[in-house]
């Protein structure tokens, strides 16, 4: 069995069914019998092979068992001789008249089987298509489908038809009339002539103008596939050095198939640079976390075994993507990104990163894609790449014959060259290479390949599927095989893949196939990839489905990329038998595997990986268990969240979706999902978390659920400044997430413990215990890293330890700095801000805490930015400047309602202290004691009360000054914040 491209003829006679009502069926059976011999002879000697005869029916196919480039053109030959034929036999009657026949063709994928008993058969759709298209047509009509006509349109003219409902199809059907062969000499010879020269010089002008004004720029390169897009790009590069110019040029090429994705060709890019730029390997050899990085990205761009951990998050990739470039661009640098159009939105982000970057470097970025691909990859300079007119492409094709093996006795490569090959006239076949390759240099190359191996050409239609499927059925048994066994693995693989699945003694199968140009060996040791994509894709459409699903589940067993595999797997054996029993088993171990690695992605806030691979998940995961559905679910809200898609977590986990499977509520984790969403929208109510509480005490113990439902807790306490038990929540989730092995729930609770830490009454040294945790699990992720340095540096100010503190905060500046992280700058502006007013350096920290909220205002976290305009106001006041800090306050009190807790009264405490300044009291102090009593932030707890001493003690109420001082003391001295406690010590 093979599944391949065929062509299926129908045709029968007209009028067969009045005729067999009137004429005696012995002269019938010889008119048959002539009939039936001239459509073998016409089926036979173009190349085909009649499949079945059923009455005057004659069901023909081409391509069966081997497969022509031309299988189109052949089938529509046999066919118009067949009508011319069939006209010269008469019809047995009395009114005796030439006998009629009409057609339909069509071409597409079938199903073609072979037996001793039943000789060849072919299955799909396309057998029913071309006898529906033969009952459309009337006498002496051939009507085709619109894949009969992309192959034979250089042959033959053709007229559409209006689409035609035919049974069984849900919308209407496209299809053409044949009207005869076309004229000789048509198509496009008076065309302009399309050369390389003036996109080659468009290259070399752009580098030449990046190499002198030293600023970046980015240029496209688009065509369709094999139009010599990437050559183009090399030449100009070769025309740079030849021409003196001394660029350092390197190559990334992303893969269609697979799971390397954005990784496969960083990795190569930033290979190559580090084996051309000398900078770039003194860099690697210099700094262990950019060699770390780029080793992670060697090891993530292979194909995920299960279990594997996340490797560096994206803004460590794009800081070490942007130091090794920095150090290679002393001089101008050119980087290409090749078949772009396959990248990943991550890459796609990355270049755009890169590019605003670094725009003070010679750096000249192209990227190569195609045209209908490539809306996230246009630069302001675009470059098209067109097809070869007619003469140029016959130049390629002599040029070709001439650099082959030395096969052919050619001479020269000029216009009408006398060049044999394998006794064939080169002349003409350059001319039918010309005319039907439609200028595309890959067909081109592939038909020359051809010719050069023995191959007779015909006229070739322009179908790369066509001719690479007629290059494949020419192989070895053995080699189609192989390529079929390597198709499924991806366009890169191994001997040691190949061996898994069965090939025995891969290396010499596999050297043979490279010496015929399909595969080319990499640098990985017995590693190798297809030359040309359409080979690859080719060779594994047409393998059989079952071979398939057998080799894409024994990659997925021994942990090749399990995620891919799997569901490849089920997928396809969805198709071959929806009932089939494995099918619900396969279809779980698929959206696992999906879940396990769009959990790594979303651990490296690799965000649109993470929501591609968690989405598929989820869409496998219907039908199955609760669990592993209710899981996908959540991270995928997870990541939509982070994504800024809000509407878009909420419907992941909506009530419509759920339940899944039998009767009753959705699972307990996706409840607690949505409640929890809610809570981050401030739309929760506490009798629904109540409510909430009541049902999962009642069920079945969950740990997933219950982890989320003490984040959920936390949340409420934290909107409340509550943070003594938000920090207990936030325990008793990690907890959870640690009995249950969630290393993602573990990862972000503990950076949510450390920073909500901050503010629990939790000792200094218990709160920098935590920090030393934190920095020692999160060493190879700055990112995580992060709210851990800004916290160390904060509790060290705190604690009096200025030197520590400033050394904290310079480590943090310098991650923000190098990660580029807009929020990661607030936070370390808010706690210089704390260390600088705790040194006495007011104006410092008004600037921090202003560039905070202005930040914060853009990002459009309001409630937090209020907060940041506080502090600035009681900074200024700090500098002798009343009056402005009073106006400041005044204003922001008007907005108090926006305000978390910690900015409200910190406001109202700000404006009690001023109004006492001026000997006025102010009836707010109410309220500051008032959230005071709820309040178990001790160090925000001893600045407020720090407020009112003071307030008190210059409205002369010397008693209350004192008591309110002892409170402000005792609350620093709870934690050891032993800085704002010497303060306040030395007031009293």
């Amino acid at each position: 069995m093979s599944r391949r491209l065929v062509v299926v003829l129908f045709l029968d006679l007209v009028g067969w069914t009045r005729l067999a009502e009137r004429v005696d069926p012995e002269p019938l059976q010889r008119l048959l019998d002539e009939y039936y011999e001239i459509c073998s002879d016409a089926v036979e000697e173009h190349g085909g092979v009649v499949e079945k005869f059923i009455g005057d029916a004659v069901m023909a196919v081409f391509g069966a068992d081997t497969s022509q480039e031309d299988d189109a053109p052949r089938a529509l030959r046999a066919a118009t001789r067949i009508r011319a034929e069939v006209r010269d036999l008469r019809t047995p009657a009395t009114d005796s008249v030439p006998v009629e026949v009409h057609c339909g063709i069509a071409a597409g994928e079938a199903l073609v089987t072979r037996s001793a008993r039943a000789g060849i058969r072919v299955v799909g759709d396309v057998v029913n298509l071309a006898a529906r298209l033969q009952s459309l047509a009337v006498a002496g009509e051939i009507i085709v489908n619109e894949t009969v006509a992309h192959l034979a349109r250089p042959h033959y003219t053709m007229v559409p038809v209006p689409p035609v409902a035919l049974k069984g199809k849900a919308e209407p059907v496209p299809v053409l009339l044949v009207t005869g062969e076309a004229a000789a000499g048509g198509g496009g010879e008076n065309s302009l002539m399309v050369d390389r020269g003036a996109e080659r010089h468009r290259l070399r002008g752009i580098y030449h103008r990046v190499a002198r004004e030293r600023r970046a720029e980015l240029v496209t390169v688009l065509g369709p596939p094999g139009i010599g897009k990437t050559r183009l790009v090399r030449e100009a590069v070769d025309d740079l050095v030849a021409a003196g110019a001394r660029p350092v040029a390197v190559f990334g090429s992303c893969q269609a198939y697979g799971t390397a994705g954005n990784y496969g060709a960083l990795v190569e890019m930033l290979d190559a640079l580090a084996r051309r730029a000398p900078a770039c390997a003194e860099l690697l050899r210099a700094d262990e976390r950019i060699a770390g990085v780029l080793s992670a990205l060697r090891d993530a761009s292979l194909p995920r075994r299960a279990g594997a951990v996340p490797g560096p998050g994206v803004e460590e990739v794009s800081w070490a993507t942007r130091e090794l470039l920095t150090a290679a661009a002393a001089g101008p640098l050119v980087v290409v990104w090749d078949n772009l159009a396959w990248a990943g939105q991550s890459l796609l982000r990355l270049i755009g990163e890169l590019m605003d970057g670094l725009r003070e470097l010679p750096l000249l970025m192209v990227c190569v894609s195609r045209a209908e691909l490539a809306d996230g990859t246009r630069g302001a300079d675009v470059i098209e790449v067109g097809a070869l007119v007619p003469a140029d492409s016959a130049r390629l094709a002599v040029a070709l014959a001439g650099s082959g093996s030395g096969t052919g006795s050619g001479t020269g490569s000029g216009t009408g060259a006398e060049v044999e090959l394998h006794g064939l006239d080169l002349a003409g076949q350059v001319d039918r290479v010309a005319l039907y390759s439609a200028g595309n240099p890959l067909y081109i190359r592939l038909m020359m390949d051809w010719l050069r191996n023995g191959r007779t050409v015909d006229e070739v239609p322009p179908s790369i599927t066509a001719m690479v499927g007629a290059m494949i059925d020419r192989l070895p048994a053995p080699g189609r095989r192989l390529l079929g066994a390597a198709s499924v693995i991806g366009p890169s693989f191994t001997l040691e893949q190949l061996a898994l699945l069965g090939e025995p003694a891969p290396e010499a199968a596999v050297a043979e196939l490279a010496g015929r140009r399909l595969f080319q060996a990499t640098e990985e040791a017995g590693g190798y990839r297809f030359v040309q994509q359409p080979v690859h894709e080719v060779a594994y459409g047409r393998l059989e489905k079952e071979q398939r699903v057998s080799w894409h589940r024994r990659l997925a067993e021994h942990g090749f990329s399990p995620g891919f595999h799997l569901e490849a797997a089920a997928r396809l054996l969805a198709g071959l038998r929806p009932d089939d029993a494995e099918l619900p088993e396969l279809a779980r171990q698929a959206a696992g595997a999906l879940l396990g690695e769009g959990t790594v992605a979303l651990r490296q806030r690799d965000v649109p990986t993470a929501i591609g691979l968690l989405g598929r998940a989820l869409v496998l995961a219907r039908g199955g268990p609760d669990r592993c559905r209710s899981v996908a679910a959540v991270r995928l809200s997870d990541a939509l969240m982070l994504s800024g898609d809000t509407r878009g977590a909420l419907e992941v986990v909506a009530e419509a979706g759920w339940p899944a499977t039998g009767s009753g509520p959705a699972p307990a984790l996706v409840r607690v999902q949505r409640h929890l969403l809610a809570a981050r929208l401030g739309k929760v109510a506490a009798a629904d978390v109540q409510g909430l509480r009541t049902a999962l005490d009642g069920e079945e113990p969950d740990r997933s659920a219950r982890c989320r439902f003490e984040q959920l807790l936390m949340l409420i306490h934290l909107d409340r400044g509550r943070f003594g038990a938000a920090e207990e929540a936030a325990v008793a989730a990690l907890a959870h997430a640690r009995d249950a092995g969630d290393a993602y729930e573990e990862d972000r609770l503990l950076v949510a413990l450390c920073e909500i830490r901050q503010w629990s009454p939790s000792p200094m040294a218990q709160k920098l215990a935590g920090c030393a945790e934190l920095l020692e699990r999160f060493a190879a992720d700055r990112f995580l890293a992060l709210p851990a340095l800004a916290a160390r540096a904060r509790c060290l100010a705190l604690t009096g330890d200025r030197y520590g503190a400033r050394s904290a905060l310079t480590e943090a500046e310098s991650v923000v700095l190098q990660l580029r992280l807009t929020l990661g700058r607030v936070l370390v502006d808010q706690v210089a801000a704390l260390a600088a007013s705790l040194d006495g350096e007011h104006a410092e920290a008004e600037r921090r805490f202003c560039r905070a909220a202005d930040a914060l205002e853009r990002a459009g976290y309001v409630p937090v930015a209020l907060t940041m305009r506080v502090q600035a106001a009681r900074e200024c006041a700090r500098r002798d400047r009343p009056d402005e800090a009073a106006g400041r306050i005044a204003e922001l009190l008007s907005r108090q309602e926006e305000m978390d807790v910690r900015g409200r009264i910190l406001c109202l405490s700000a404006a009690v202290l001023g109004a006492a300044a001026r000997g006025r009291a102010d009836p707010l102090r109410a309220e500051v004691l008032r959230l005071l009593r709820d309040l178990d932030d001790p160090c925000l707890r001893g600045e407020v009360c720090f407020d009112l001493a003071r307030a008190h003690r210059w409205l002369g109420e010397g008693a209350q000054a004192r008591a309110m001082a002892g409170l402000a003391a005792d609350s620093y001295a709870a934690v050891g914040a032993v800085k704002p406690l010497g303060a306040v010590r030395a007031w009293m």
